[in-house]
């Protein structure tokens, strides 16, 4: 089946292993890698954002589909441009999109991508889904922890009426997390540790249960890449059962646009119907089952 989806990064590559060694040492290093995962980076550089990276996957986008059809724009980013307007109204009219169209900002990271699925399933006709994150933004000097993880990415994804429908899903936040990945005067923080048993002690139970309710046969999993350490996790679980594709190695955690970019590395294994998992910013755990119609 033909779908629609397309994606841009940050154009400053930045090869991971050679700067931890440089930085940290080569016992730190290999620790940091096996880890974490991404052998390679990508970040803006001082001309590029969250709405340049968008408009460019969008250009792609439609430089290969040119009679692309949608009356609602869903915009997922942390990283608005501006404090406000959301990012969808500069989008919009920096691609001369029709003045009619229904303009949706949605504030959400790591989960963003499936709930905006969501909100594209109950609108009315096609949504065009623009995922868009810049932390290297909010990372001012190397921190181990989380300038060896982030990529900045964007990726646009049509979702389209009569080829989706989703036929369950779930949502969750856990109270009183939401400092544990977050930015405070424009400075991001992460406690690696306890986002780990975020996922140990709900994430993984959560997504367990879920299962255990889906009657139809299920191949595909499609979870957010949140690091090599957490999808190690998630394989001694499930990998027996089901296919779980990676990126995280390529591309490292964009955040809202790993599960996007994990499809569109993957898209031979998106069909049939699929689980869509994303999780981590909240903290918050996000799923839904997919209908792909033939």
């Amino acid at each position: 089946m033909k779908f629609f989806l397309d994606i841009a990064f940050g154009s400053n590559k930045i090869n991971i292993e050679k700067k931890c060694k440089t930085i940290l040492g080569n016992k730190i290093t290999k620790t940091i890698l096996e880890n974490t995962g991404p052998k390679n980076l990508y970040v803006c550089n001082d001309k590029e954002d969250s709405l340049s990276l968008s408009v460019k996957a969008y250009n792609k986008l439609l430089k290969k589909n040119r009679n692309l059809k949608f009356n609602n724009l869903i915009y997922v980013t942390e990283n608005n441009v501006r404090k406000y307007p959301g990012n969808s109204f500069l989008f919009a009219s920096s691609c001369n999109l029709d003045e009619d169209i229904n303009l949706i900002d949605v504030n959400s990271g790591c989960t963003g991508f499936v709930d905006a699925l969501k909100i594209a399933d109950k609108l009315d006709k096609n949504s065009l889904i623009v995922c868009s994150e810049t932390y290297s933004k909010n990372i001012k000097n190397f921190e181990r922890n989380i300038s060896t993880l982030f990529s900045d990415a964007a990726c646009v994804f049509l979702y389209d009426k009569k080829k989706f429908k989703i036929l369950k899903s779930l949502n969750i936040y856990k109270k009183n997390t939401y400092q544990l990945l977050s930015t405070k005067s424009n400075k991001l923080e992460m406690d690696g540790r306890k986002i780990f048993n975020f996922v140990r002690t709900v994430v993984r139970p959560s997504l367990t249960n879920y299962l255990k309710n889906i009657k139809k046969p299920i191949k595909t999993i499609f979870l957010h890449q949140a690091s090599k350490v957490v999808l190690k996790y998630f394989d001694s679980y499930y990998s027996s059962k089901y296919h779980l594709p990676k990126n995280i190695e390529k591309r490292g955690n964009s955040v809202s646009a790993t599960i996007p970019e994990l499809i569109y590395d993957n898209y031979k294994d998106f069909k049939n119907t699929v689980i869509l998992c994303g999780f981590g910013v909240g903290l918050s755990l996000s799923i839904v089952t997919l209908k792909i119609k033939k």
